[in-house]
């Protein structure tokens, strides 16, 4: 999503985005998480990262285990629920939990896990959730589904989708707070213009927005946030 919002903005400038772009994709992001999490992956394991054929975070179905593979024919696996049961282990980048849009809302066509309270129970034969944001995206679908690439199950609300992906709900509505606390720790507030922030910042109790704001400003002051200057000798 982050990369769709650049070529949505750069479209705005430059004509030919609009011209080459057959169809805009998306998967709804939970945020990228830091190398760190790999590499305490490895080093659970007991494996250097030279000895690598193969490092696979999920797949092979839905979601699929993390699987490492070595050069000398050891492979091992861990399941989806036991590499991110905790979001306090998810060991994300900070500009993922300050992102105004996970949601893909660029997209002409963005694509979610749909597991009822955010978590998967087991395996499951690989359903997913589409939002069909634009006519290019329709008629994507629709051409999809003809072709038999696509089979479309049921329709999906959209408090079915906030039941499906309850840590985006969760986000969402306290980034309005979150920007307060960048704003009042003097760092640059993020202009996201149409995405509903202040609106949706007014579902979250006061004692949670005033957490939210101070939770950030903590942060900022502890330099979690920003980046440490780099000097250069000239």
């Amino acid at each position: 999503p982050c990369d769709l919002s650049a070529v949505y903005r750069y479209s705005k400038t430059d004509a030919r985005v609009d011209q080459l772009c057959v169809a805009r994709l998306a998967m709804v992001c939970g945020g990228q998480s830091r190398l760190k999490k790999s590499q305490d992956l490895l080093q659970e394991f007991g494996i250097d990262e030279g000895e690598l054929t193969l490092y696979r975070h999920r797949g092979y179905g839905n979601p699929g285990p993390a699987r490492i593979e070595t050069k000398d024919g050891r492979a091992f696996e861990k399941s989806y629920l036991e590499l991110w049961a905790a979001e306090s282990g998810w060991q994300l980048e900070t500009r993922c939990k300050l992102c105004p849009d996970a949601l893909g809302e660029a997209a002409d066509v963005a694509t979610a896990d749909v597991w009822p309270g955010g978590s998967p129970t087991g395996e499951d034969a690989g359903f997913n959730g589409i939002i069909v944001r634009s006519n290019a995206g329709k008629s994507l679908v629709a051409d999809a589904a003809e072709a038999g690439e696509l089979v479309l199950g049921d329709a999906i609300s959209t408090d079915q989708f906030d039941h499906f992906q309850p840590h985006q709900l969760r986000k969402k509505i306290a980034l309005a707070a979150r920007y307060e606390g960048l704003d009042r720790a003097g760092l640059p507030v993020i202009d996201a213009p149409g995405l509903r922030l202040e609106q949706l910042g007014q579902r979250i109790t006061e004692e949670d927005r005033n957490r939210e704001v101070e939770g950030t400003v903590r942060r900022a002051k502890e330099g979690h946030i920003s980046e440490p200057p780099i000097f250069l000798k000239s």
